[in-house]
């Protein structure tokens, strides 16, 4: 079954939804770990209650840069990666789209035409001459 590019996008504004349409199972984990690790670090550099896990074990952090406290310091790094993830799922879809990969009607895996069923369901095809 072919999946559509631009419903990949609006879904993968919720990051790995799209990727989840698309069945790409790893990429969507990584996607929404992504988005959860960015926003744990950027919470903690804005003062968001995450704490200084550098101070805990004795590393002072009086010389590092800290963002500017506030959402924006939140909700432009997170806006980045919702961004991308949508972006990246509209890739993989126009790939796969462009392909031209014939697939099972059952599973949804390519198929060689040589051989007369699907190698990973056992779905027999049937042929039609046009």
């Amino acid at each position: 079954m072919q999946r559509r590019p631009v419903v990949a996008a609006a879904l993968a504004v919720v990051p790995a939804l799209g990727h989840a349409y698309l069945r790409r199972w790893s990429r969507a984990v990584a996607w929404l770990s992504l988005l959860v690790g960015s926003a744990l670090v950027f919470a903690g550099l804005s003062g968001g209650g995450v704490g200084d896990p550098l101070a805990s074990v004795g590393i002072s952090t009086a010389a590092l840069p800290t963002a500017a406290a506030g959402p924006a310091a939140l909700v432009v790094p997170l806006g980045v990666v919702i961004a991308l993830s949508a972006a990246d799922a509209y890739v993989l879809a126009r790939r796969e789209g462009r392909q031209g990969v014939l697939t099972c009607p059952r599973c949804g895996r390519g198929v060689d035409l040589s051989l007369h069923f699907c190698w990973y369901c056992s779905v027999e095809f049937e042929y039609v001459e046009r």
